[in-house]
């Protein structure tokens, strides 16, 4: 739910903060001011095509993944992720847009350097303009584990 309202809060943000920015006449403004907000955030924020592609994101993800960022848009999670991981997430994508609908679960993050956090993750299917689905957004947001939760070894 935190996830949810954070995600909202967000979006409304950069929509009257875009809208009413001098800075924000042309798309490549406008998208300058989006990618500033998202790294603003210490939430990892990734968004995939159809076809599972990496199409953006910001520097907590590039973080997550252990990869500059140029490194990261248009790779699959096959090229950054261990195998059983990398089709477990394609899976879960899958999920979420066949639903339809936002997804909301926790979740085991693992940093290169071995770090392990708990996360609340948020995913939706990403909506163009048209209304036509273009892929998956979504948001991990670290929460404290519940007391006993323990990451597995193959996380």
């Amino acid at each position: 739910m935190k996830n949810t309202l954070l995600a909202a809060a967000v979006a409304a943000a950069l929509t009257t903060t875009a809208s009413q920015s001098p800075a924000a006449d042309s798309p490549a403004d406008q998208l300058e001011i989006v990618t500033t907000a998202m790294n603003s955030l210490p939430d990892v924020i990734f968004y995939k095509d159809m076809d599972g592609v990496y199409r953006g994101g910001n520097t907590a993800w590039a973080a997550l993944v252990g990869r500059p960022f140029a490194e990261l848009v248009g790779k699959t999670d096959a090229d950054l992720f261990p195998a059983e991981l990398a089709t477990a997430y394609r899976a879960d994508d899958q999920k979420t847009i066949a639903g339809g609908k936002p997804r909301q679960f926790q979740e085991w993050l693992v940093y290169p350097d071995g770090r392990k956090v708990y996360a609340d993750t948020l995913k939706a299917p990403w909506i163009g303009e048209d209304g036509k689905v273009l892929g998956v957004v979504g948001i991990c947001h670290e929460i404290t584990a519940p007391a006993g939760e323990k990451p597995t070894q193959e996380q």
